[in-house]
């Protein structure tokens, strides 16, 4: 529950669907972020592995 500690520097008026729904986009954007970092790094690894080759 640490990490969810800014949460309670949100404004009070925000409903609770309305945090979800934060959480909910950035939970979306992260995966986005870690997929990419995962293509980026098998690319990294094919071009290392071609040029190992020359």
């Amino acid at each position: 529950m640490e990490m969810l500690s800014w949460m309670k520097k949100v404004d009070g008026d925000m409903s609770k669907m309305d945090l979800l729904n934060i959480i909910d986009n950035m939970h979306e954007v992260i995966n986005a972020l870690l997929e990419k970092n995962n293509e980026n790094e098998e690319f990294i690894k094919e071009l290392k592995e071609i040029l190992n080759q020359k």
